[in-house]
């Protein structure tokens, strides 16, 4: 048991409440709850597909992204993993990603070893909300993920010098304008070959594609993307 459980317990992911003194990250009945990625999905966006025939969404039948795959963990369209999220981002509580990145992990870790990847890259926060919030919850996320993984996090080498809308509340059409020239290189290019960018949401994509084009532009051959969460196409 770890003493500082006592006075500070960790929270279930999913319904919140406070767990048991000692090592579980997730109540044994929530852990049924989460809907892990598992129907059809899109093999290069990774969004959820309703048509078990289709192999592509929509989107990348239309314009191939700048990425190679992108692999969700569980869909976003339950409150539960909406009300997760939200508890991180604004409240500050990112132990509840321990449970849901650990499973992630393990579950990618042998198809991410095929991947050959150099340093997982987080998407980053602009500077003025990194300082308003005092962390980057794709950072934490990568931490989490690199724990397995063994790959190395470099949060430095992509910056957001742009501080846009949040693509909530934007259409389709605008999410990508919004991101336009909202990323930079900060690190060496060349460096990286294979990376993989982390995020916590994938929606539209125009934030992962946004990052991807960056870092092709800066020499990667291969960009792979990993999110908690997706949406449908």
């Amino acid at each position: 048991m770890i003493i500082t459980d006592l006075f500070y317990p960790k929270r279930c992911p999913v319904c919140l409440d406070p767990l048991p003194p000692g090592r579980r990250l997730i109540c044994p009945p929530c852990e049924r709850r989460i809907k892990r990625v598992s129907g059809p999905a899109c093999y290069i966006c990774g969004r959820l597909l309703s048509d078990e025939s289709e192999e592509y969404c929509k989107a990348c039948r239309t314009r191939r992204p700048s990425f190679e795959k992108c692999t969700a963990y569980a869909e976003y369209a339950s409150p539960a993993m909406r009300r997760m999220i939200a508890e991180v981002k604004y409240h500050g509580d990112c132990q509840l990603l321990d449970y849901p990145c650990k499973d992630f992990a393990e579950r990618m870790r042998a198809v991410i070893g095929t991947y050959g990847a150099e340093a997982l890259i987080p998407v980053p926060v602009h500077r003025e909300r990194l300082l308003a919030r005092g962390y980057n919850q794709a950072e934490e996320i990568a931490g989490r993920l690199s724990a397995v993984f063994g790959i190395p996090v470099d949060p430095s080498y992509l910056s957001r010098v742009k501080k846009t809308t949040a693509q909530k509340e934007l259409t389709d059409t605008a999410r990508m304008t919004n991101l336009y020239d909202a990323f930079r290189l900060s690190g060496k290019p060349g460096k990286y070959r294979c990376v993989i960018l982390v995020d916590d949401i994938y929606t539209t994509g125009s934030t992962v594609e946004s990052c991807a084009r960056v870092l092709k532009r800066a020499g990667a051959e291969r960009v792979y993307a990993l999110v908690l969460f997706t949406s449908r196409a």
